[in-house]
């Protein structure tokens, strides 16, 4: 680790990036556990052998109404369900344990009766639907009104209103932390490993082999450092200039021309002295290193002068 110098500075702009993300995720999976998101979308599953009615009570009651119940004999109330004027689903009943339960099932073309299927649905309370439905089926099917007073359900089983969008999303939102959370380590232990594919490793090309310039800058920063201060290294060959998130290299032979200006800083309800030094290079491209501190500028300008 100790030769691996230049490496180091890679390492720290990776992880100034991946510490936070790694604590988001952290903090991220704490919540999930204390507050179980994951918990309420899932589907109640319902039987439909046993007392549907009970469940439906104590599945609405609970707060949790999304369900999954496998079904059948149902048949067609004779009504349909609107959105917006256009037709998603039809009203279905069926008789469990000697009591009506009322179904919507998804379908812009209503069977007469379905048999053995399987739907996510989300359980609704729907008194007016539910009594003018049965009104009907009084009428219509000859149904005792004095025992479907008794005996059926005013909630309605409703594969309509389950929110499968809401939930794809909440998952999408849920997922997308966690998946860029383990990218972003991922990234870090390949970089790590491979610091040749780092995102700023790819400015050294423009000095040769990349991998070789690596183990240069590693070698010149352990045995051939001429001038250090803060995030600033000056060895034979190289400037090497190193912030929270990036890394600038330049080769000293390829510095031109130097550059010292002054310039004011106007930050809060004051003004400070910045120096600014820029490097050319034959082809007038420009690097700027800015200071506060005068004699430190000073001191880089008669280094640089001397190995250029």
């Amino acid at each position: 680790m100790r030769k691996r110098r230049f490496e180091r500075l890679l390492l720290k702009n990776t992880m100034a990036i991946a510490l936070p993300a790694i604590l988001v995720l952290i903090v991220f999976i704490f919540m999930l556990m204390r507050y179980p998101v994951w918990e309420r979308t899932k589907s109640i599953s319902l039987v439909q052998s046993g007392d549907l009615y009970a469940q439906v009570d104590r599945v609405y009651r609970s707060g949790n109404t999304n369900v999954e119940v496998e079904t059948d004999n149902l048949i067609y109330a004779g009504f349909n369900y609107y959105v917006n004027g256009e037709i998603k689903g039809a009203y279905y009943y069926q008789l469990n344990q000697d009591r009506i339960m009322f179904y919507i099932v998804e379908t812009n073309n209503p069977e007469m009766q379905l048999d053995k299927i399987r739907i996510r649905a989300r359980v609704i309370k729907d008194n007016v639907s539910t009594e003018y439905i049965l009104t009907q089926l009084m009428t219509d099917a000859g149904f005792d009104r004095g025992f479907a007073d008794d005996y059926y359900s005013e909630y309605v089983i409703s594969e309509c209103d389950y929110p499968k969008n809401y939930i794809t999303m909440l998952y999408i939102l849920l997922a997308a932390p966690i998946v860029i959370g383990v990218c972003i380590v991922i990234y870090t232990v390949i970089v790590w490993l491979n610091p040749v594919i780092h995102g700023q490793a790819r400015q050294l090309r423009n000095y040769g082999d990349i991998h070789s310039i690596i183990e240069e800058l590693n070698l010149q920063m352990l045995n051939h450092m001429v001038y250090k201060i803060n995030n600033i290294y000056i060895t034979e060959d190289y400037l090497i200039v190193s912030y929270l998130v990036r890394t600038d290299v330049i080769k000293l032979d390829q510095i031109k021309e130097l550059e010292k200006t002054e310039i004011e800083k106007h930050t809060f309800m004051k003004k400070q002295k910045l120096y600014k030094l820029a490097f050319y290079n034959k082809n007038k491209t420009e690097y700027e290193i800015k200071l506060y501190n005068e004699e430190t500028l000073n001191d880089i300008i008669d280094y640089i002068s001397v190995m250029c």
